[in-house]
């Protein structure tokens, strides 16, 4: 339970709250890059700022406040030009640092033009995502997170837009436990209305459903704790069957790498080809840009396609009769944070243990907050050019090459995706359990699975 005035000093991200100005130190995700091939100038929001996104003819990217401060237009229906934008009123041509470099009405000679600005920020595109920094300068460099620059990865982008606060998505990163309800019973209940649920073992609702029944029947209970590094913390995990040595207790699962992003699989010596990060993009107090960004990556013996952008494919909370969309593992994750109304009135709940990893967020998040307001430098921050290339990977426990993490109550929902490619017993391929299903080039990432299978099994028939 939080008081009321922790409560918006941890969610407020405006200019000027607390939390607003902590996420001003980063770098943030605002626009997928290949969107801009289609119109070269977008409206954005972000941290509560209406901007306008543009790719100039000379393909420099620019960030700037929305209006013109002439009569006020909005820029996002402005021209692209050699160099900067123009507004559509009167012409006033603007760079992408702001400066105002013509005024096409006003009387020659005059000195005008040099007296007005706009504001801009830095922009930066990494991993086909645009990437801006709204903060005091020098900005910090952009980190290479491993996934948006690991070699031989295909890559998808799926978004969403979701009506609720940041911290309700970051929390559910924390939040293990809710696996077993939300992705298991709420998952079964969803199929049941729809009169497609099925017996099948391999399903992630009914693994996930019988194995905590049978370890309710025996008795065991889990634990967590975090398990701090200097990017964030990885999840510790620990049923009470199992020893302390367990690497989900002592490595942990999914770093959580602070503020917003979530990292599944980039490991250096995980085998799994689907790797994938979370981040819920703070677009205001009361909306999120949630987007699910894949790399699938395969042995170099298989040929990937040559991908010239990432394609991203915006996906909507609900199905065309209004009802949610519960058939897919993020899309219940999704309404979970949703429903708890656009900003949780935290004020109200009751933690237990199990939330041990929500109030290790939220006591790193106030931590680093407290930092920012004592004029020091939060984490992930990157000055070095030397501290940015896949800096995770250097996460103690990532960097051995050991086993994959699967000895913990979660191994069944992790299990099912290298079955992505088949068809489960109600007919579908496992793939549409989850939001990969939404992914624009689905069918060659099916095809990347059954590739895998065949080489694996070929390189078995050798031994």
């Amino acid at each position: 339970m939080l008081t009321r005035e922790m409560n918006e000093r941890l969610t407020r991200v405006g200019p000027g709250t607390p939390c607003g100005e902590l996420l001003r130190r980063y770098w943030h995700p605002i626009y997928p890059e290949a969107r801009l091939a289609d119109n070269p100038v977008a409206k954005v929001r972000i941290l509560c700022e209406d901007l306008v996104l543009f790719r100039d003819r000379g393909g420099g990217l620019g960030l700037v406040q929305e209006r013109c401060p002439h009569r006020m237009t909005s820029l996002a229906v402005g021209i692209p030009e050699a160099e900067g934008i123009r507004c559509c009123y009167h012409g006033w041509l603007f760079n992408a640092e702001g400066k105002c470099l013509e005024q096409p009405l006003e009387p020659g000679g005059t000195s005008f033009k040099d007296k007005v600005s706009i504001k801009a920020y830095p922009v930066q595109a990494l991993g086909g995502l645009v990437w801006a920094y709204l903060g005091p300068k020098p900005a910090p460099l952009l980190p290479r997170w491993d996934l948006f620059v690991r070699p031989h990865g295909f890559r998808q982008m799926v978004g969403h837009q979701l009506p609720c606060n940041w911290l309700q998505c970051m929390e559910n990163r924390g939040d293990l436990g809710h696996a077993v309800y939300l992705h298991g019973r709420l998952f079964q209940y969803a199929l049941e209305r729809e009169g497609r649920l099925t017996d099948d073992p391999k399903a992630r609702y009914n693994a996930m459903v019988k194995t905590q029944a049978e370890a309710l029947a025996r008795g065991v209970t889990t634990k967590y704790r975090p398990i701090y590094n200097k990017y964030g913390f990885t999840k510790g995990m620990l049923n009470s069957d199992q020893s302390e040595d367990t690497r989900s207790w002592s490595v942990g699962v999914n770093p959580i790498l602070f503020p917003y992003l979530l990292a599944f699989g980039p490991e250096a010596g995980d085998k799994r080809i689907r790797k994938s990060y979370q981040f819920g993009v703070p677009v205001d107090d009361t909306h999120t840009w949630h987007v699910n960004y894949f790399c699938y990556v395969v042995p170099e013996e298989i040929a990937i396609p040559h991908q010239d952008s990432v394609p991203y494919a915006e996906v909507p909370l609900q199905k065309p009769n209004g009802e949610y969309r519960l058939d897919y593992v993020l899309g219940q994750d999704m309404v979970a944070w949703a429903e708890q109304g656009e900003i949780t009135d935290r004020t109200q709940e009751h933690l237990g243990a199990s939330d041990a990893l929500v109030v290790a967020y939220r006591n790193l998040l106030r931590e680093q907050i407290d930092l920012v307001e004592a004029g020091q430098e939060p984490m992930n921050v990157f000055r070095d050019a030397a501290e940015i290339d896949s800096p995770e990977l250097r996460i103690a426990g990532n960097d051995t090459g050991g086993a994959p993490m699967r000895a913990t109550m979660l191994g069944a929902s992790i299990g099912y995706r290298e079955n992505y490619h088949k068809l489960s017993k109600g007919g579908w391929p496992y793939i549409d359990d989850d939001a990969d299903r939404f992914c624009p080039d689905r069918e060659v990432i099916l095809e990347l699975f059954r590739k895998v299978e065949d080489l694996n099994a070929r390189q078995k028939e050798k031994v």
